[in-house]
């Protein structure tokens, strides 16, 4: 498996956090990079080893650091089958974080988990795989037709 870069995923990676920033207007690249790992990570720690690694598999190098996390720290495994599960823990795990918060309420935290796991999806497909729960991808189809209109 080669390690490099394509100009292709390097060019997606940029314009996927452009486009996060151009939604969010977070003023710190490395605040963006954060809550894009706050996302990728609780994603993963939801999913089996095998679900993790296709979703992997789908991602550019960048990516799939975010997604693994600090394999050092053992992380529990999560039960989440519905949206409000993922931004609660997301939002709670924030919060502990007392000098770099990355979210103001539940309500910015749910347009940002939104907002990533659908720029995820249609730079890199990762919701076509079909490892998240029936009702967390319901909920997130519903959010994208509720922001269309």
């Amino acid at each position: 498996m080669s390690t490099a870069i394509s100009p292709f995923q390097e060019e997606q990676s940029l314009k996927f956090f452009n486009e996060i920033n151009r939604h969010l207007g977070m003023r710190s690249r490395d605040k963006l990079v954060m809550l894009v790992r706050a996302v990728l990570f609780n994603v993963r720690r939801s999913l089996s080893e095998d679900q993790a690694a296709l979703v992997g598999k789908r991602l550019p190098r960048l990516f799939r650091k975010l997604f693994r996390g600090d394999k050092q720290r053992h992380e529990e495994q999560l039960s989440i089958k519905h949206l409000d599960e993922l931004v609660d823990t997301i939002y709670r795990e924030d919060r502990k974080s007392h000098n770099h918060s990355l979210f103001t309420s539940e309500i910015d935290t749910l347009n940002a988990v939104i907002l990533v796991l659908n720029k995820l999806d249609r730079f890199f497909g990762i919701l076509q795989l079909n490892v998240f729960r029936y009702p967390l991808m319901q909920e997130l189809r519903q959010a994208a037709i509720e922001e269309a209109v």
